[in-house]
């Protein structure tokens, strides 16, 4: 077995693509950067504020291929903000080609009975309008050279359902519908619209909250990198409007 980092094995040929990565700094995001940065794609990580640390720390991960690395803030709820920043990429890079919607939040603890609307509103705000927002601008920019691979980050709860998580469950689920519908709008113009459906993922905050569980059945963030990365790559162009279980161990 190799001892490489997971994200620097069975690379993908992604060189010359541009990608843009939302929540590049949250759980899943550091290690997806890293595979397509490894697989040489450039990448816009994209926060909600400034994370010069983290942005570093990623660089500094990457080595040699953190000079295709570059970040941006920007309020991924605002239509304006999110038409701005695919704009000025696309100026500046010449093309987008890859987007990877990863931000996103998670509330649980009320039954559908006790469920106050501002968290059912939260839920659907922070998962599904800002891939949505994202999505369709980035989608605009791929038309443009007949390419493009938008990948979506939904839930295993979007499908099977989870006990007082009724207002994330419900976010998760649309974000699978809004990637089937707009994966039958784009089909004909190269581009792939597919989501991925994790377990519950190993990261520190994960652990934390769940100290008892056994995390060596929880899927890691590189494990789930590399489906990204294969998504991402000319391999993938006849997978398109799928959710695809990433469910690790359990």
């Amino acid at each position: 077995m190799s001892s490489a980092p997971l994200w620097r094995q069975n690379r993908y040929d992604l060189a010359g693509r541009v990608a843009l990565v939302t929540g590049a700094f949250g759980g899943l995001g550091p290690a997806t950067t890293l595979a397509l940065l490894e697989s040489g794609a450039s990448v816009l990580a994209v926060a909600s504020r400034e994370r010069p640390d983290a942005l570093e720390r990623l660089k500094a991960q990457a080595g040699e291929d953190g000079e295709r690395l570059s970040a941006a803030v920007a309020d991924a709820r605002d239509e304006n903000a999110v038409a701005a920043l695919v704009s000025d990429l696309v100026q500046r890079a010449g093309r987008l080609d890859i987007l990877v919607n990863i931000i996103g939040g998670y509330a649980a603890g009320q039954p559908v009975t006790a469920l106050d609307t501002q968290t059912l509103d939260r839920m659907l705000e922070l998962n599904l309008k800002t891939t949505f927002l994202f999505s369709k601008h980035a989608a605009r920019a791929m038309e443009r050279n007949q390419f493009g691979r938008i990948i979506n980050i939904a839930s295993r709860a979007a499908v099977s359902g989870r006990k007082n998580a009724a207002a994330y469950a419900i976010a998760k689920a649309s974000v699978i519908t809004l990637t089937e519908a707009q994966s039958e709008e784009v089909v004909e113009r190269g581009i792939t619209v597919n989501a991925l459906l994790p377990g519950i993922i190993d990261t520190p905050a994960n652990r934390a909250s769940m100290p008892n569980a056994n995390f060596a059945r929880w899927p890691r963030p590189e494990e789930i990198a590399r489906v990204i990365a294969f998504l991402a790559s000319d391999d993938a162009g006849l997978i398109s409007g799928a959710s695809i279980p990433v469910y690790g161990r359990s």
